[in-house]
């Protein structure tokens, strides 16, 4: 808030005022003497101005105060200026106009120091504006485009089991660009390390005689939020998950590619917070001598504030595939590498189509530290169309196999420096509960399997964990 001198002005300019009035009835008293009943008059006059000369002094400690109150909240104690209750009170052969004019003399220099800090304060704003302006003027030519991305580096021994013992070190690098065209549109492109022909990840293993290795595309996508609709989002290319789900059904690292429109409602002041509605048609596989194969689905997903310190997410999701066989033939064929399906019922088809209805519950709790929170989670799925492939004859299948789980535990976080984060997952899945070919590519194997999964994370530094 800048200070202007303009009460200041105010106050000095009644000052005068008062003082001239004052020095008028002197004058007159001296020069025109008039008859008793006059004179008389005159002194009732003048017991009159003095009244009026005292409020005078009562509004400038008032106004002195307000001005001293401002000057401290911005900048400190910067100017001393004497108020009505501090000033020393006139000595008693001061005369009033004496007096008066030592005040007009203290508000001329309030008035001065006033201006001189708005002259610093004006200096300062057109300083801090020449930075901002140097600084958009440099982005100027990037437009609307954030950039992102991230490293991984990672060492991966295998010990046990009926393979060889092996020892793989890994790297991931990512680089994210996105544009935000204006309020209704925006676009992302992202390009990563990874085999091109797995999916389901981005680590590129560090062989093959020093070879260099190749980025691709990961993402590129479009945005569409309409002001005319305010809940509706479109999402169009290849891009992120849209619905909520975890690793038991898709791996982190896969991008879906097709449309996933979604509407979005806030709630205030009830537990219900939000609710989210998407849908999303992926089409996986175009081909020229046959008909396409394809994913359709929907989720319902909510959030909830119970209490405090605990919120809940709840969603339910299914998603619906069809004609995978083609997934089993290309794995086989080597055109898609990857986890092959433990439910294959040959080398081009599975025993089971795959509708998967997934639940998932998470909790995230406020231990009442804050770099400690705690969260919960599980996840539920199974496969309502398990052994429904009737185009295979005499293959062994059990449709009671269909069903994945999923809970997770999480204490701790990696936000800040030296934040530490530890957690376990009890992952099982039976035979035929999900599409093996694009869920969780760490775990041992893609279905008919139990796994323990132990983690710890430190952060270091702010931007490494």
């Amino acid at each position: 808030m800048k200070l202007s001198a303009q009460h200041c002005v105010l106050a000095v300019f009644l000052t005068s005022l008062a003082a001239g009035m004052t020095l008028a009835a002197e004058d007159k008293e001296t020069t025109d003497p008039k008859p008793a009943g006059t004179i008389q008059q005159q002194l009732e006059q003048q017991q009159q101005q003095l009244e009026k000369l005292e409020q005078l002094l009562k509004q400038q400690g008032q106004l002195l105060q307000g001005l001293q109150a401002q000057l401290e909240a911005q900048n400190g104690p910067a100017v001393s200026a004497p108020n009505s209750a501090s000033a020393a009170p006139p000595a008693a052969d001061v005369t009033p106009r004496q007096e008066m004019e030592r005040m007009a003399g203290e508000l001329d220099a309030l008035a001065e120091s006033t201006h001189a800090l708005n002259e610093k304060v004006d200096d300062l704003e057109a300083k801090t504006e020449a930075t901002e302006e140097g600084l958009r003027a440099k982005v100027k030519g990037l437009g609307n485009f954030s950039f992102g991305g991230d490293l991984r580096l990672r060492y991966e021994p295998f010990r046990g089991g009926t393979g060889a013992d092996r020892n793989r070190t890994r790297f991931r690098a990512r680089l994210d660009i996105k544009n935000k065209f204006n309020d209704e549109w925006s676009a992302g492109l992202r390009i990563a390390t990874g085999d091109e022909l797995d999916p389901t990840t981005t680590n590129q293993t560090f062989t093959n005689f020093f070879q260099r290795k190749a980025f691709s595309v990961d993402r590129a996508y479009l945005v569409y939020t309409p002001n005319w609709l305010k809940p509706l989002t479109l999402t169009g290319g290849k891009f992120g998950y849209t619905w909520k789900r975890t690793e038991l059904t898709f791996d982190s690292d896969l991008n879906p590619e097709g449309l996933s429109p979604s509407l979005s409602f806030d709630f205030e002041e009830t537990p219900l917070q939000n609710v989210k509605l998407v849908g999303y048609a992926l089409p996986f596989r175009e081909s020229g001598s046959g008909p396409d194969s394809y994913m359709m689905g929907g989720a319902v997903q909510t959030g909830w504030t119970l209490g405090s310190r605990i919120g809940f997410q709840g969603s339910a999701s299914y998603s619906n595939w069809f004609r995978t066989d083609p997934i089993r033939a290309a794995q086989n064929s080597s055109s898609l590498s990857g986890s092959p399906n433990r439910n294959a019922a040959s080398a081009t088809a599975f025993a089971s189509r795959f509708g998967l209805l997934d639940l998932i519950a998470q909790f995230d709790i406020d231990t009442g530290k804050k770099r400690w929170p705690l969260m919960l989670l599980f996840d539920y799925v199974t496969n309502t169309r398990a052994c429904a492939n009737v185009s295979i004859a005499g293959v062994a299948c059990n449709p009671n196999d269909r069903q994945g789980y999923w809970a997770e535990v999480g204490f701790g976080q990696t936000k800040q420096r030296h934040d530490v984060k530890v957690g376990y997952t009890l992952i099982h899945i039976e035979q035929e509960a999900v599409l093996g070919a694009f869920n969780f590519s760490d775990v041992r194997a893609p279905s008919n399997v139990v796994n323990h999964r132990f983690s710890f994370a430190y952060q270091p530094y702010k931007n490494i964990t």
